[in-house]
């Protein structure tokens, strides 16, 4: 065996990345596993008849103003299978998969092997990554994309800028995959912007562009096709992304119009294995610290700052009056104000750092990815702990790099290895390993209701179908429409209901706690709209007038039947 190749760091990365795959797998398999098992929710439901629609075997529901990547993704599935559920599971579990792989490489730019797994591994174990991989939702899947459009973009400035013919079609699947991905467009224009000198063909910037642009002409036909109006689902993110104009109903559960709302909750979203690396690099730093202290007690020069080469007078003045702005604007202006303003804060970082020549780029690259989402979704009033999903990719970064920083400040050496470096890496490692383990069994128990009710709705689905024999002719409203509409395959519609005058659907709730008032708007919009059948669960303890009476309860769901 030639030991200086087994030594060598191609060897390293691909060791790294052969037990990341392993270990990832393994997650994904059995996560893939656990959801089949637990069944859909509400908003993969509605992921699912769009594949069917897409896949030429539409159920007569669709809720088209879903990103379409996962549907058509899943529609591949669905031409050679036929129609079934664990197809979204598995797309949702690879795409995942991938994005924890693309991570690891990026990541590889920055820092060796080592590190670099333990970053993907930070990512790919993160709380809300292990709860929300492979349920068919876009959270997860979208970061995944948004990763490797990103790390393509990284390669086209410093490696070759043929990788733009790839980066900007994945910043459009990237769109397509979870609408508000849109503002990645802000990261990759900032570095494109700082690091113009390197790219050696910019033509292929605009091939790029136009290559991604290509991609939206089938859905443009299709949308058009379906509502005379090409930008019709995008028109509707963008209205409902409004910003701080943006009304939500109050009574919704995801309404919180807290700015600081992520913040606050951050601690949870990062786990203890997170923790545990910033405790390190703050002892890093404080080392650090005492170290420059006794250099200074020394007469020893540690660093200074000679004025007369301060090349950035009028900059920094300009960075504190950006800053500024950005602060007592932030939260009372429309979002994209905001992360324009945030866009020349760091350009400005980036011209300050290049006077002193401290290579901030690609920190401002990650920082700026991290700033493009937390602005959006600390603005936006319609909250919810998933949303910081968006995030995790760079806060995996900027871990990463205290803890790299903090190894070598708390460098203790053994036979010429610094063996601070493979302690943390296999603390963190075993660390990460055990909070997948112990969130596993949490994730299946928590669950318990879902699965429970989507074999209710199996149960209900199917009696309609063995008591009603013209069903499909039949109007039918639900609660929770999309659970009916995938097990009877026909179109099923949402049941409005109530709160505080308020008018929401159910799920979407903070509690039951409804008054008469309430109650009385109920029946007025279910004796407008006259359905055959109500498919009830939110308002199983209602008294109906006249109009309706139960036909047959099963579970927590009650069937209602129009009396004629």
């Amino acid at each position: 065996m030639n030991f200086q190749k087994v030594k060598s760091p191609n060897f390293s990365k691909l060791l790294f990345l052969i037990i990341l795959i392993g270990i990832v797998g393994t997650y994904t398999y059995f996560k893939v596993k656990l959801q089949i098992d637990i069944g859909p929710v509400s908003d993969t439901f509605d992921l699912l008849s769009n594949a069917a629609l897409f896949a030429g075997k539409g159920i007569g529901y669709t809720d088209l103003n879903r990103p379409p990547v996962l549907s058509l993704l899943t529609s591949i599935f669905f031409v050679f299978t036929g129609l079934s559920i664990w197809p979204i599971f598995v797309v949702d579990g690879l795409l995942y998969f991938f994005g924890v792989i693309g991570l690891y490489l990026f990541l590889k730019e920055r820092f060796n092997p080592l590190m670099s797994f333990i970053g993907a591994l930070l990512f790919a174990t993160f709380p809300l990554i292990i709860t929300f991989t492979a349920v068919g939702y876009n959270d997860v899947s979208g970061v995944a994309v948004v990763i490797w459009a990103i790390y393509l973009t990284y390669l086209a400035v410093n490696k070759d800028s043929k990788y733009f013919l790839l980066s900007f079609p994945m910043a459009m699947l990237a769109f397509l995959t979870r609408f508000n991905n849109a503002l990645i467009i802000f990261p990759i224009f900032l570095y494109i912007l700082i690091n113009r000198d390197k790219i050696k063909s910019s033509k292929n910037i605009i091939f790029g562009m136009l290559l991604s642009s290509l991609i939206l002409i089938p859905l443009f036909l299709f949308f058009n096709a379906k509502f005379g109006n090409p930008l019709y689902p995008f028109l509707s993110f963008f209205q409902s992304s409004g910003g701080a104009g943006y009304t939500a109903a109050t009574e919704h559960f995801a309404y919180n119009p807290d700015l600081l709302y992520f913040i606050k909750n951050m601690p949870v979203y990062i786990g203890a294995q997170s923790a545990v690396i910033i405790v390190f690099t703050a002892m890093g730093f404080a080392v650090h610290l005492f170290r420059m202290w006794n250099k200074s007690r020394s007469g020893e020069k540690s660093w200074s700052i000679n004025i007369k080469n301060f090349k950035t007078n009028y900059k920094v003045p300009l960075l504190l009056l950006f800053i500024a702005l950005f602060l007592i604007s932030f939260g009372k202006i429309h979002y994209m104000f905001s992360e324009g303003i945030f866009f020349f804060i760091a350009y400005i970082v980036f011209l300050i750092s290049k006077d002193y020549k401290m290579g901030l780029d690609m920190d401002l690259l990650f920082f700026s990815w991290f700033m493009a989402f937390f602005i959006f979704q600390s603005v936006y009033v319609a909250k919810d702990h998933r949303y910081v999903i968006t995030m995790y990719a760079p806060l995996a970064y900027f871990l990463v790099r205290g803890l790299s920083w903090a190894v070598s400040e708390l460098e203790v050496n053994f036979k010429g290895k610094n063996i601070t470096k493979y302690f943390m890496a296999i603390v963190l490692t075993l660390m990460m390993l055990l909070s997948v383990f112990t969130q596993y069994p949490a994730i299946e128990e928590g669950n318990q209701q879902n699965k429970l009710f989507n074999q209710e709705s199996i149960q209900t689905s199917n009696w309609i179908k063995n008591n009603v024999p013209d069903y499909k002719s039949k109007v039918i409203y639900a609660d929770f429409p999309s659970y009916f509409a995938w097990y009877l395959q026909m179109d099923v519609k949402q049941m409005p209901f109530y709160k505080n005058k308020e008018k929401l659907y159910a799920g979407g709730t903070r509690d039951l706690n409804l008054t008469p008032e309430d109650y009385v708007l109920f029946k007025t919009e279910l004796e407008r709209d006259n359905p055959d059948y109500y498919i009830s669960l939110v308002w199983a303890r209602m008294n109906f007038t006249s109009n309706y009476e139960e036909a047959q309860k099963i579970g927590s769901v009650i069937i209602f039947k129009k009396i004629n």
